[in-house]
């Protein structure tokens, strides 16, 4: 069975990522979105967005429209207390605004306020479904699915599942969705789920880390030793620093020298078992011209032309001067740079 729960509680990650997109999604200008590695944090153009919003939320109080801005610039510039300010005094004008609801569910989120924010979040979808909206509204899509993610925070899978359900039935191209469902139906052991929705996540987010790194446990799981390794590159390549997990699977490989050595020693009575070895040792060192050579060639060996050439490219790209390389390009029908 698929381990559980592994090291580093990456769904955490997911969901914290996922509520950070929805702050993003919430700014109104593209402006508002600062770059703190500024040191006079007054000349940045957020800096003069805020003053000026809330110059004009002095001037005229009433207008809900500048508060749900400067709620929003306040929350791209992580000052919560400040953005959640705003967003209560827009729900003491307009206690049903979906918008500054949303604001506040997903500040909630931030600070790890689960059981707060599942109350906003139930709250918007009950505001965004009493018929005054559009029921295709991507703000309920949105509800329903960070809905989901905050159940999963407080273990209620079943219940995440029927809201990540209904967020996929409004839209159906969010990785976010997808492999917040497959972590779902993974912890209610539901395992051909899981690797489906782990696959449609990748299906329209091909580098996202974590849904590789689940990848890779389904493929090792399964036998797929080189398919995991490869799986764990891509997420070493994609996560965050602080995301440990990938790289510590992959070093579970071993060294790429010695995975070469075992391919160098297979070729000759085990061509199959050799491309494992060299797959594995081109995950494990990617810069490794020797390992993506023999995956090369060991592709060429067995007839996957598509993946032969996409090697001997790797090649090329690796040791642009390699005259084996763009022989073997040109030969399976791409001109050599």
């Amino acid at each position: 069975m698929v381990q559980r729960k592994h090291g580093g509680h990456w769904i955490n990650w997911a969901i914290r990522a996922t509520a950070g997109v929805l702050v993003l999604s919430l700014i109104a200008l593209a402006y508002v979105m600062i770059s703190t590695a500024l040191q006079d944090r007054a000349a940045t153009p957020a800096a003069r967005a805020i003053a000026n919003l809330e110059r004009i939320v002095r001037e005229n109080p009433e207008n809900v429209n500048a508060r749900l801005r400067l709620a929003d610039a306040f929350m791209a510039s992580g000052r919560f207390r400040d953005a959640a300010g705003q967003y209560q005094e827009v729900l003491s004008a307009e206690e049903e605004n979906p918008h500054a609801l949303s604001g506040m569910a997903t500040i909630a989120m931030e600070q790890g306020e689960w059981r707060t924010a599942e109350g906003y979040w139930r709250k918007v979808i009950e505001v965004l479904t009493d018929g005054r909206f559009d029921v295709v509204d991507q703000r309920l899509e949105k509800a329903y699915r960070h809905l989901g993610a905050t159940l999963m925070e407080v273990r209620e899978y079943e219940e995440a599942i029927s809201y990540l359900r209904e967020a996929l039935r409004i839209r159906r191209d969010v990785a976010d969705t997808y492999f917040l469902l497959g972590i779902a139906y993974r912890e209610t052991d539901s395992l051909v789920k899981y690797r489906e929705n782990i696959e449609y996540a990748l299906r329209f987010d091909p580098m996202r880390p974590d849904a590789n790194y689940e990848y890779g446990k389904i493929l090792l799981e399964q036998g797929d030793e080189a398919g995991a390794a490869e799986r764990f590159r891509v997420a070493v390549e994609n996560a965050p620093p602080e995301r440990t997990e990938p790289a510590e699977a992959l070093a579970q490989f071993g060294s790429a020298e010695e995975r070469l050595e075992r391919s160098s020693a297979l070729a000759s009575t085990d061509a199959s078992a050799a491309l494992v070895e060299a797959r594995i040792a081109a995950a494990v060192d990617p810069e490794s011209v020797d390992a993506a050579r023999a995956v090369a060639s060991l592709y060429e060996t067995a007839g996957d032309k598509p993946a032969a050439l996409a090697a001997w490219q790797r090649v090329l790209d690796l040791a642009p001067r390699d005259t084996d390389a763009a022989a073997a390009v040109e030969r399976l029908g791409a001109p050599a740079p």
